[in-house]
């Protein structure tokens, strides 16, 4: 071999050391920024889930099933009233967050260990509702994916935070005492 040959293979060896290292440093590039896109949505859609305009909707419809005791009650006087705007803009918000997250679009679980008490609570402001008006309008899908996502938190709280994470560890600060 000539120094020619030499220099040519050692050309090549350090072109695909090279190679080498750039995807691997762009493989860990894009794992990071697909965390911070993960990030940015699921507090977007806290966000959503939060937005004072939920708030109002959800006061609105406190008490919706005493307002409306059956199932005629329902056709009779639901349809354009406030607490269908208010359902509508549940269904705009929650449903949609609650889809992605079934979908795994989003993090359910991260959702629920942030929001689900509210979830849960809000739920259950409506689902007697729900109940009566999937009967009533025959279509049993009505708000599906904010009940899983209800259901979901329900048998998160419960379930037990991962082991050896210290994030969950109950002596992860020791004898530290918090002071204001």
């Amino acid at each position: 071999m000539n120094v020619e040959q030499l220099f040519a293979a050692a050309s090549v060896i350090v072109s695909l050391l090279a190679i080498g290292l750039s995807a691997y440093l762009l493989t860990r590039q894009n794992k990071q920024l697909e965390h911070e896109r993960n990030a940015l949505a699921i507090l977007d859609a806290i966000a959503r889930l939060t937005d004072s305009a939920i708030v109002s909707a959800f006061e609105q419809l406190e008490g919706i099933t005493q307002r409306y005791p059956d199932d005629d009650s329902v056709r009779a006087g639901f349809q354009g009233s406030p607490d269908d705007h208010a359902l509508v803009l549940v269904a705009q918000y929650v449903e949609t967050v609650a889809c992605l997250a079934r979908r795994e679009v989003l993090d359910a679980s991260l959702l629920v260990d942030a929001v689900g008490f509210m979830l849960r609570s809000r739920w259950n402001t409506i689902r007697p509702f729900v109940m009566r008006l999937r009967r009533v309008r025959n279509n049993e899908y009505l708000f599906e994916n904010f009940e899983w996502l209800a259901m979901y938190s329900t048998w998160w709280k419960d379930t037990p935070r991962p082991a050896g994470d210290p994030n969950y560890d109950p002596k992860q600060f020791g004898d530290l005492e918090f002071k204001v």
